[in-house]
C-alpha cells in the first residue's frame, strides 16, 4: 500500500482519479499476490476500504505540510544534508503507515489468521516469480545497460520537477550516479531477506487471536521499513547519502526557471493532495 500510494503522486494530472480507487488498485495489487478464499474475500477487501480512509485521513494532511516546505526549500540551494533532511521526513511516513493496521476490523485480522500453509507457499511462489523480473531487469543486464536504464529513469523523474534538463545537467547527472555505491545484487539479497520475514511472520499468525494478529502485523510493517541486518543497514545508508548528494548536485546546476517549474510543480502536487483530504469534498 505504502509502494501504491507514493506512486500515485509521480504525476499531477492522475492523482486524484487514482488516489479515490487506491482501495481498489490495492485489492488488485494485493490479490496478485495472495489468493484468497471465497470467505476470505469480503474482509480483505473491506480492509482495504479501512486502510484507504484512515490513510486519507491520517497522512494526506501531513503531505500537504510537507510539500509545502520542499516548495521553499527548491527555491534556494540544497546541500546533500538538507536533502537527506527531506528525504528523512518520507521515511518517517513511510514508517507511521504501520499505524493504518489499527483501522483493521476483527474481521480482517481474523482472514490474515486464518491463511493456510497452500496459500503461503502460493506467495512464495508469486514472489518468486516477482524476483525473476526483477533479476532481468537488473542482475541479468551488462552494467552499461543498467546504467542507461537507471540514467534514464534519473532523467525522466528529475524533468518532471524542473522542466527540461540542459545537456551539461545530464552530464553532471550521469557523472554522479556512476559514482553511487547501489549494488543490484546487494539490492536483491536485502529484498530477499525482507521476503523471508514476510512469509515467516505470517506464518507465525497462523491462527492466532485477533489482537495478536493486529500486533504482529504492525511489527511486521515497521520492520520492513528498516533492514534488520547492521550490514545491511549501514549499505542503504550509504546508496541513500549518495543519493542526496546526487539531488543536491543536480539541484545546485538549476537555473531561476526550472525552479520556478518546480515549486509550480510541488505546488500543483500540494493542491491536488489538498482536494483529496477529509475536509475537502471528493
Amino acid at each position: 500500500m505504502a509502494a501504491l500510494l507514493l506512486g500515485l503522486l509521480s504525476a499531477c494530472s492522475t492523482i486524484k482519479l487514482a488516489y479515490n480507487n487506491a482501495n481498489e488498485l490495492a485489492w488488485w495489487w494485493l490479490t496478485d499476490y495472495v489468493s484468497f478464499s471465497e470467505p476470505q474475500r469480503p474482509a480483505m477487501r473491506q480492509a482495504m476500504v479501512q486502510v484507504h480512509a484512515w490513510h486519507r485521513r491520517q497522512q494526506l494532511p501531513g503531505y500537504v505540510e510537507l510539500l509545502g516546505r520542499w516548495q521553499v526549500a527548491v527555491q534556494g540551494e540544497l546541500g546533500a544534508t538538507q536533502v537527506c533532511a527531506l528525504a528523512d521526513e518520507v521515511v518517517q511516513r513511510l514508517e507511521d503507515l504501520s499505524s493504518a493496521v489499527e483501522a483493521l476490523d476483527p474481521s480482517a485480522l481474523q482472514a490474515v489468521a486464518s491463511l493456510s500453509a497452500a496459500q503461503l507457499t502460493d506467495l512464495e511462489r508469486k514472489q518468486a516469480k516477482s524476483n525473476s523480473e526483477f533479476r532481468d531487469k537488473y542482475l541479468n543486464v551488462t552494467a552499461d545497460e543498467l546504467a542507461k536504464d537507471r540514467f534514464k529513469q534519473a532523467v525522466s523523474r528529475s524533468e518532471t520537477l524542473y522542466g527540461r534538463l540542459q545537456p551539461e545537467q545530464k552530464r553532471l547527472l550521469a557523472k554522479a550516479l556512476s559514482a553511487s555505491p547501489w549494488d543490484a545484487s546487494g539490492s536483491y539479497a536485502r529484498r530477499l531477506k525482507r521476503q523471508q520475514a514476510l512469509v515467516q511472520s505470517l506464518r507465525s499468525l497462523q491462527n492466532a487471536p485477533a489482537e495478536q494478529v493486529r500486533a504482529g502485523l504492525k511489527t511486521m510493517l515497521a520492520r520492513s521499513m528498516v533492514d534488520a541486518d547492521p550490514a545491511d543497514r549501514a549499505a542503504s545508508l550509504a546508496a541513500r547519502q549518495q543519493m542526496c548528494s546526487v539531488v543536491a548536485e543536480l539541484h545546485q546546476s538549476t537555473t531561476r526557471d526550472q525552479r520556478s517549474k518546480a515549486v509550480d510543480t510541488l505546488k500543483g502536487y500540494a493542491a491536488e493532495v489538498r482536494s483529496l483530504a477529509p475536509s475537502a469534498p471528493h
